[in-house]
């Protein structure tokens, strides 16, 4: 069964690292360690930022790595497309975690935006310009939801009210639609969905049981999902209130996100895309 922390911590990935990789290289055994999520760079490739080696990177499709900047040895587990720029979220400082966002127009050179000084917590998800996190106490448990709304002077912490998560869940993917937003938080039986109109007040919607959500996205007038099923941990894909289906992916392939149109995927220690479910 697929533990659902190895969503919220954009854990998937194999163990194989690279010992050396140089800025634009081509490196067939660049494996992936700890993943943050998958990006359409401004170049309109798909990319993937994973720490290898000591350092994030962005490898694309074909292989092609490049060496990031500004990220240090941040512990990110989100990252996301806002408009005219790139956000990735996650935490500093290690065993005493500091919740923080980074944004960045290249996806190779990143700036701390936002950071939540004074209390142990992390961001997990981030988009439509709405980080979504907890304050966290020992093992990383979730015990106080925490949101950053970006504005036109920055990233400003929101009240959360009605995410009504218990079991120390965390929110796993978070989308902007045509009424607001919509998250997802995985527990042991599927996915827990909440919308809400502002990012402050949410309201529970029907869940999605038996899969775990990993990313969303508003495409073509609905809400995009990819994940893999729970038990099996069978790539899935699908649209909230419409159906699923197997991409055509390897069996082993662990969701990544939705990058453009397209739904992005680990497998073998590469990424790998598919069309998106219409």
């Amino acid at each position: 069964m697929l533990d659902r922390r190895t969503f919220v911590l954009g854990a998937a990935a194999t163990t194989a690292l690279v010992t050396a990789v140089p800025a634009h290289a081509t490196a067939a055994a660049a494996a992936p360690g700890k993943t943050a999520g998958a990006l359409l760079a401004p170049d309109g490739n798909p990319h993937l930022l994973t720490w290898t080696d000591g350092q994030w990177v962005l490898l694309d499709e074909r292989g092609s790595v490049r060496i990031t900047r500004g990220l240090g040895s941040a512990a990110l587990v989100d990252v996301a497309a806002d408009g005219d720029r790139l956000v990735a979220v996650g935490s500093l400082g290690g065993a005493d975690p500091t919740a923080a966002i980074w944004e960045s127009t290249d996806g190779t050179t990143w700036r701390e935006a936002r950071r939540l000084h004074g209390v142990r917590s992390e961001f997990t998800a981030v988009g439509g310009g709405l980080a979504l996190g907890s304050v966290v106490k020992t093992e990383r448990a979730s015990v106080v939801r925490i949101a950053a709304r970006r504005t036109g002077s920055g990233w400003a912490t929101v009240p959360v009210r009605g995410l009504e998560w218990t079991d120390g869940l965390a929110a796993t993917a978070v989308a902007r639609t045509a009424d607001g937003w919509v998250a997802a938080a995985v527990d042991q039986a599927g996915t827990v969905l909440h919308t809400s109109r502002d990012g402050v007040s949410w309201t529970a919607r029907p869940r999605l049981d038996g899969v775990a959500v990993r990313a969303l996205a508003s495409l073509g007038g609905g809400v995009h999902w990819v994940g893999n099923e729970l038990v099996e941990a069978t790539p899935l894909t699908g649209v909230l209130d419409a159906g699923q289906r197997q991409p055509a992916v390897p069996a082993d392939a662990k969701a990544l996100g939705v990058v453009g149109a397209r739904s992005a995927w680990l497998a073998g220690g590469r990424l790998i895309t598919a069309e998106a479910t219409r």
